[in-house]
Formats: structure tokens, C-alpha cells, sequence
């Protein structure tokens, strides 16, 4: 005849002491991960929108050595669809924190700002 004792033994599972221990260091974990990414996906969207700002900076400097001015049309979104029509945009930058681009041509028409509302003027 077997033990009971010897039985408990051969059992196969976590006690609840170890499952309470093992949720408590996921749970620190995680606390400690989740802030991290998001100011990693805070500053990828800062980076991306640097980039669009630049590119589209570029754009608008082509333009102006090929046509010895900027774009004339107001709106940045006739800006930006006169840089498309002429091939030095292949697509409408957005920015990944959902701000808008505004494209500013100085008075004397010598240059031209990129801002964007959520991050400003990035990559001068």
C-alpha cells in the first residue's frame, strides 16, 4: 500500500505561492518595459517626422534651382501637390503623431520653413 505523503510528492503543478511570485516579477517587469517604449515610440515619431521634414526641404530647394523660385500656390497643400505633379515628391508626408505640415515661403521668396504643429521645425 502507497503513502498518501509520497503521493503529494509526485504531483505535477505550481503551489500558489509560486504562481503569486512568478505574476509578481512579470509585473515589475512590465513596469519597468512599458514606460521605456513609449518614449521609444515618442521619439521614433519625432525621428520620422525629422525625416519628412527634411525630404521635404529638399524637394522644395529642387525646386528652386529648376525654377529660380518656390511654388507661387499659397497652401502648403498646393505646395505640396505642385512638388508631386513635378516629381520631386512621390508621396504626401504625414507625420506618425498626427500633426499637419505647414510649408512657409518668405516674402522676398529666398526660402522656404517646413514646421509641423506636433513637433515644430525639426532638422534645420
Amino acid at each position: 500500500m502507497r503513502n498518501r505523503k509520497n503521493d503529494r510528492k509526485s504531483d505535477h503543478g505550481f503551489t500558489l505561492v509560486e504562481m503569486v511570485v512568478a505574476l509578481f516579477i512579470v509585473s515589475v517587469m512590465m513596469a519597468v518595459a512599458i514606460p521605456n517604449l513609449q518614449v521609444a515610440g515618442a521619439h521614433a515619431a519625432r525621428t520620422g517626422c525629422e525625416a519628412n521634414q527634411r525630404m521635404v526641404r529638399a524637394a522644395l530647394t529642387e525646386y528652386y534651382l529648376d525654377h529660380h523660385g518656390y511654388p507661387t500656390d499659397g497652401t502648403t497643400d498646393a505646395i505640396v501637390a505642385d512638388l508631386k505633379q513635378n516629381g520631386y515628391l512621390d508621396s504626401t508626408p504625414t507625420c506618425a503623431a498626427g500633426g499637419t505640415y505647414t510649408i512657409t515661403i518668405a516674402s522676398d521668396g529666398l526660402s522656404a520653413t517646413v514646421s509641423c504643429s506636433s513637433h515644430g521645425e525639426l532638422g534645420q
